[in-house]
């Protein structure tokens, strides 16, 4: 049994520790002690402080004198956290990593990718958000190994350990955070929902006279608004055997909204008033910081009549280019009480739109940046009574100044005030906000390990999968999605629930996928519960997949599973599938594959393709018929009527004829049904090379772009392994023994397959592609090379930009190579839409990790801005990708410079071309399906719409 009980607030602004040691005998309860951080403040000072703020810093290799940031226990390390990286970062641009915490909960990123810091310049080493907040974590432990580790039983890593989270997280973040955990070396951690923690370091610091203010029957408004989020929670004081309980009513959903959005909204008003106009990404993340400074400064009591914001220059300007402005405490309160707080009904509608800004630094905030809002909105869902709550606790390091908490209470009052009587909630306060959610997690260790009352309530959300009903949806359920629940709310942690029916026919060795949902405002549904709920009471999560694997000699090919759940006691979310013999597969939170919002046109375009997904099975039959007849393991033979079996070239026209349908009209499930008959006959494309041309062809065609659909994932991985072992694999190394056909790697039409759907291969698959394509493509200097036929060269150059998710490095080399293409005339036909894919500041599906530089891409520019055109396809080609290089994401990392913008902008208007284009430099705008067609290269299946992950 671990000696202390340990309490971590892992927040996006500080980190802070607190713990319990129960070798000392306190009376009337723990001693909560706090843990005082050493970390370097300035070159070469330590000090012990009881915050550690949550930043990162990259020194340069000459950035700072030799054991400028040593520490006791480490000599020269690579980078420092806490008050110097806060500090001391915010004048370097580029080398500072903030808000880590926020880029763990990004649905719309790869969480594990190298992205951090954000605005960093190319030459600046990237850490994921999970290396990041693994790096907090390791910094705590050494630090308080170098404290307390007499004994290696007191090392941190052997101790009872509570790690925060928001409310808000969803179980994908949840389970990065225990992973980074893991990382660290802790070994004995359990999650606690920062709400909670909150809560229960009041009780922890109040005598069980001042909790009993609380009343049985009470309810406690838990407002938590943090550096990166906001959270909601109402817990319920009740009465069991006489004494005092609590249980938790309700959570809010995920809101990335907190003290980050309002530094940006107030470094935005700030900017404004620079005589030097916009910053790039570097110098705003610098101005974010100051403003963060002067806001702590200028709504503290009584505050400064003004405060100084400084933002340094770049490069040979970084004195002569420095600016500075003063701003005043009406300053501050026109931004954050007008912006985030402000007079609200209780009936009023949080507004869906444009992030107005607050989208700076990559992160996707709300786009109502109204608390009071979406506090209104959590109340009205979760009382939709109106009662009023009885009480209110504040927590989080924006509500440091009171005039903040009184701002909210005076935004509720109108809410809840009566003829008869005034609202007059009471207010629970901490003695430290800094320090609540540490205190709060230590507190409840000692309450697990003592065996005290817990808060009650269970888990605040309830779980579904989607599944398919014979019945569809009629009515007010036209538009409802039929669900499975398979975790109900209030389900305790540690507690396993097992649904013996629906019974599901599953597939040995192929993927199973289960679209996965979940709600906080559903109470009563039950497990095993098929129901059609409304999508907006349901909130979308990454899917779960796993593989059944079975006995290699059981000859089984489906198998009869049900579900099973369990919440872990520390805190996630585990589910599984289960036979009768007991075999069981865990199915897997699938988080490298990002989501977004849906969108107004997203739900009008589900609603218009719904119906045209669907084939006649008779026809497909015959569609799959004509596969076979040609790929087949049996010999062509006469059809039935006496006529020949149709041959590769008639293949194409012979199937769309059996569909009654062209092969452009095919929708997204149609394609992958042919993909299901090309799959199963993929052996006979080896028989002749017109075989394998009609293949490729095909199999690109009806699996582009590579995803789109749950499964595409698998089937694109099931058709690299088919090519590549097909390719390298001896003969009789195959299923069965036969021998792999004769299938060469390379051609035209081999590479256009690839281009068609290397938007479903990862990271690794991609950068294995481009292993292949490398000695063409970036052949070394003195190294002979034997181009390959125009044709297939240029098709390899195709399918090279369509790899999104190779680094920025080696895209930068390829759009180097390209550049000089572009200088011959005539212009190679794929110079310029290559360019154009590789440099696009809005991708088509790739992370926003592997987006090129702005610095890059301003160089192609200057370089492509003086090209005068040869013919008419040459002019399209490069208007086309000026107007992507330069186009505006919204994002200040990623776009170029205004007079980079105005440049093309110029250039664009002297020539005749289309309005959208023009328009995508002007401003920030969807992408549309022509421009989306161009960039991918051809048209793509009905039903499927592309949408960049930034």
């Amino acid at each position: 049994m671990s000696r202390y009980l340990v309490g971590i607030d892992l927040g996006t602004t500080n980190t802070a520790v607190a713990y319990v040691d129960t070798a000392s005998k306190a009376v009337g309860g723990p001693k909560l002690n706090t843990f005082n951080v050493p970390q370097v403040v300035a070159a070469g000072q330590v000090q012990h402080l009881p915050l550690l703020p949550s930043f990162l810093y990259l020194p340069g290799q000459h950035d700072l004198a030799p054991g400028s940031i040593d520490l006791p226990w480490k000599k020269t390390p690579p980078d420092t956290v806490g008050v110097f990286a806060r500090n001391h970062g915010a004048k370097v641009p580029g080398r500072q990593v903030t808000s880590a915490k926020s880029w763990l909960s990004h649905p719309g990123v790869d969480r594990s990718a190298p992205l951090l810091p954000w605005a960093a310049p190319p030459d600046v080493p990237r850490l994921s958000p999970l290396e990041v907040s693994a790096k907090y974590l390791r910094h705590l432990v050494e630090a308080w190994n170098a404290a307390h580790g007499r004994k290696p039983e007191d090392y941190l890593q052997e101790q009872t350990v509570v790690v925060t989270v928001p409310a808000s997280f969803d179980d994908v973040a949840r389970n990065l955070t225990a992973e980074a955990a893991k990382q660290a070396g802790l070994k004995n951690v359990t999650l606690l929902e920062e709400p909670q923690a909150a809560f229960y370091a009041w009780l922890g610091t109040h005598s069980p006279a001042e909790a009993g203010m609380l009343k049985p029957g009470m309810r406690c408004l838990v407002v938590d608004v943090g550096g990166g989020t906001s959270d909601f929670s109402l817990i319920r004081a009740g009465e069991e055997k006489g004494e005092l309980t609590f249980a938790r009513d309700a959570v809010g959903d995920h809101l990335l909204l907190g003290g980050d959005n309002m530094d940006l909204a107030l470094a935005k008003a700030v900017e404004a008033k620079l005589p030097s106009g916009r910053l790039d990404a570097a110098q705003f993340g610098s101005l974010v910081q100051a403003c963060r400074a002067a806001k702590e400064a200028l709504l503290a009591s009584p505050p400064p009549p003004s405060f100084p914001v400084t933002v340094m220059g770049r490069g040979r300007s970084v004195v002569g280019g420095t600016v500075s402005v003063n701003i005043t405490p009406d300053d501050v309160k026109a931004a954050i009480f007008e912006g985030f707080f402000p007079p609200a009904a209780f009936d009023s509608e949080t507004t869906r739109g444009a992030r107005a800004g607050l989208q700076e630094m990559g992160l996707p905030y709300v786009s109502d940046a109204a608390v009071s809002k979406h506090l209104a909105a959590f109340l009205r869902q979760h009382v939709p009574t109106g009662d009023p709550v009885d009480a209110i606790l504040f927590n989080g390091g924006v509500f440091q100044p009171e005039v903040l908490r009184e701002r909210v209470v005076d935004v509720m009052r109108p809410w809840f005030d009566r003829d008869a009587a005034k609202w007059d909630p009471l207010i629970l306060t901490s003695p430290s906000l800094d320090l609540a959610v540490a205190w709060g997690a230590a507190y409840f260790a000692w309450l697990k390990h003592s065996g005290g009352k817990r808060i009650g309530g269970g888990i605040p959300r309830s779980y579904y999968i989607a599944v398919e009903t014979d019945t569809p949806g009629r009515g007010v359920h036209a538009h409802s999605i039929p669900v499975l629940c398979v975790v109900p709310r209030r389900m305790q942690e540690g507690d396993e629930v097992k649904m013996p029916s629906p019974v599901l026919e599953l597939a040995l060795g192929q993927p199973v996928l289960f679209p996965l949902y979940t709600s906080t405002v559903r109470g009563d549904d039950k497990p095993g519960q098929v129901l059609r709920l409304p999508p907006e009471s349901l909130l979308p999560l990454p899917p779960l997949h796993t593989v059944l694997r079975g006995g290699k000699r059981t000859g089984v090919k489906q198998v009869p599973v049900t579900l099973a759940a369990k919440c872990t006691e520390i805190g996630t979310l585990e589910l599984y599938c289960e036979t009768k013999e007991g075999n069981r597969w865990r199915l897997e939170f699938n988080v490298r594959d990002v989501l977004r919002e849906p969108t107004k046109e997203d739900e009008e375009a589900d609603n218009s393709n719904a119906l045209i997904d669907v084939f006649p099975e008779d026809r497909v039959q015959l569609a799959a018929g004509l596969i076979e007849s040609v790929f087949g393991d049996t010999p062509p033979a006469t059809e039935a009527s006496g006529s020949p079996a149709p041959t590769t070239s008639e293949l194409t026209k012979l199937i769309e004829a059996a569909l009654e349908s062209p092969r452009s009209d095919w929708p997204t499930g149609l394609c992958r049904r042919m993909w299901e008959f090309l799959e199963v006959n993929a052996a006979g494309r080896g028989k002749s090379p017109g075989h394998l041309s009609r293949w490729y062809n095909l199999t690109g065609f009806v699996l582009r772009p590579g995803f789109g659909d749950p499964v595409d994932r698998y089937r694109v991985e099931a058709l690299w392994k088919m090519i590549t072992t097909a390719a390298s694999a001896p003969a009789g190394n195959l299923s069965g023994g036969k021998k792999p056909p004769i299938v060469p790697e390379g051609g035209a039409d081999y590479w256009i397959m690839w281009r068609r759907v290397s938007g479903g291969l990862n990271a690794a698959l991609q950068q294995a592609l481009f292993t292949r394509l490398r000695p063409a493509l970036l052949p070394g200097k003195g190294k002979a090379f034997s181009r390959p036929p125009a044709n297939e060269y240029a098709e390899m150059w195709r399918a090279a930009a369509t790899l999104e998710r190779l680094d920025a490095k080696t895209k930068e080399n390829l759009g180097a190579a390209l550049l000089r293409e572009c200088k011959k005339s005539p212009v190679p036909v794929y110079a310029f839409w290559s360019l154009t894919r590789l440099g696009a500041r809005v991708q088509l599906y790739g992370p926003l990790n592997s987006v090129i530089h702005p610095d890059i891409v301003e160089q192609w520019i200057e370089e492509l801005l003086p090209f005068t055109p040869g013919n008419e396809s040459e002019k399209n080609g490069w208007l086309f990708c000026l107007s992507q290089l330069a186009r505006q994401s919204g994002l200040r990392a990623v776009d170029v410079t205004d007079l980079t913008r105005n440049r093309v902008l110029g250039v664009l208007r002297s020539h005749p071309c289309p309005a959208a284009w023009k328009r995508m430099v002007e401003e920030v705008v969807a992408s549309e399906g022509e421009e989306a067609t161009r960039l991918f290269g051809e048209s793509l299946p009905i039903g499927l719409r592309l949408s960049s992950s930034s």
